[in-house]
């Protein structure tokens, strides 16, 4: 399994912006420096939140300070924008990137947003699907591109800035349906799971859970001839993550932040896909039940090895846990965070720790072999 972050980003409307964004970028440094292998960066235009427009400027400054890390648009919003100027700045941001970037694309799923465009809603898809077949022969074939559809219309497009990578790096994110995880297993593309997406929805008939993510994926993967071991390699689940001492300390630190993030998301009106069971209303997503229910994972490094092991048996096993980049606590307390989780709740999970080598090892020096 490899580790990586995912940032809304989320800066609340009282914060210094300009810091905040400062902020970001030193995550990004600190993130490389503990052996995460990835960041994604989101875009947004309203909300008061979600204060990024432009995630490629982020990783393009984030580039020139990092070597190794990869860097993630998560993601451009389709719907509201020219595909050929996407598949331009994009091919152009991997050069700068020395082939570090990861190419996340999504339908725009804050309201906010799409009132700001005048989307209609049932607009969304069919716009992304456009765009996505469009961007794809763009940064993909040699010979310029003609397309007629309902939205787009090019005539002998070519980019003059090829992408950097051979094969680019194709993610997308779902929200309320399964639709893109097909995809994504079809085509061999990197699937994102959004971290409110529950484990299981016993029978709830809103959202898809990872459950049914995992089942689209791989089916779709088997029906294309792709092997579905690779499509849960590509597939990245986000949580929300925060380690310390003890559950009851970390949940003590957050509870303030946790509480301001998810009134801001149910006022979304995003709590319908957090929701397990019929009849459930926001009042009962409360902070304790989302930490158990969804699940989060939340603790000492102890407790988060065994809850992404409990994520993965169910799951049946994917190949990227994401954690949700948070405002939640001071930058001390979120650095420690990460740097608990980087010494003590990756090594589990990567086989060049081999820990059994070195419980060995300690065994015979102790004289308990």
């Amino acid at each position: 399994m490899k580790f990586g972050l995912f940032a809304m980003p989320e800066h609340p409307p009282i914060e210094n912006w300009t810091l905040s964004y400062d902020r970001d970028i030193d995550d990004i440094v600190l993130a490389e420096k503990l052996g995460f292998s990835e960041y994604w960066i989101g875009e947004h235009h309203t909300g008061g939140y979600e204060n990024v427009p432009v995630p490629e400027y982020v990783i393009a400054k984030a580039s020139a300070l990092t070597h190794t890390i990869r860097l993630g648009t998560g993601v451009v919003n389709l719907p509201y924008q020219d595909p050929f100027q996407v598949a331009e700045r994009l091919a152009f941001l991997d050069h700068l990137t020395h082939g570090r970037l990861e190419y996340g694309f999504g339908g725009g799923g804050l309201p906010t947003d799409q009132a700001l465009f005048g989307l209609d809603r049932s607009e969304a898809a069919p716009r992304t699907n456009e765009a996505l077949e469009i961007i794809w022969q763009l940064l993909t074939t040699e010979e310029p591109v003609n397309y007629e559809g309902v939205y787009w219309k090019y005539e002998n497009r070519q980019l003059q800035v090829g992408p950097y990578q051979d094969v680019p790096p194709f993610a997308i994110a779902g929200l309320t349906g399964t639709h893109n995880y097909a995809r994504c297993g079809a085509k061999g593309w990197k699937a994102l799971s959004v971290y409110f997406a529950p484990m299981d929805n016993r029978g709830y008939a809103g959202a898809p859970d990872l459950a049914a993510h995992a089942k689209a994926l791989t089916g779709a993967a088997v029906e294309a001839g792709l092997d579905p071991a690779d499509a849960r390699r590509n597939w990245r689940v986000s949580r929300e993550v925060y380690v310390s001492d003890s559950k009851d300390q970390a949940m003590a630190e957050i509870r303030e932040g946790v509480h301001r993030s998810y009134e801001y998301l149910l006022g979304l009106g995003l709590g319908a896909l957090m929701k397990k069971g019929e009849g459930m209303n926001d009042a009962e997503l409360t902070f304790e039940w989302m930490a158990e229910e969804i699940p989060w994972i939340i603790g000492s490094p102890e407790d988060c090895v065994r809850q992404i092991r409990e994520l993965e048996e169910a799951t049946g096993g994917f190949g990227t846990l994401l954690i949700n980049a948070r405002d939640w606590v001071t930058t001390d307390k979120w650095n420690r965070s990460l740097e608990l989780f980087a010494r003590y709740v990756m090594p589990p999970f990567t086989k060049r720790e081999n820990l059994a080598r070195r419980n060995r090892l300690a065994a015979v020096a102790l004289g308990k072999a």
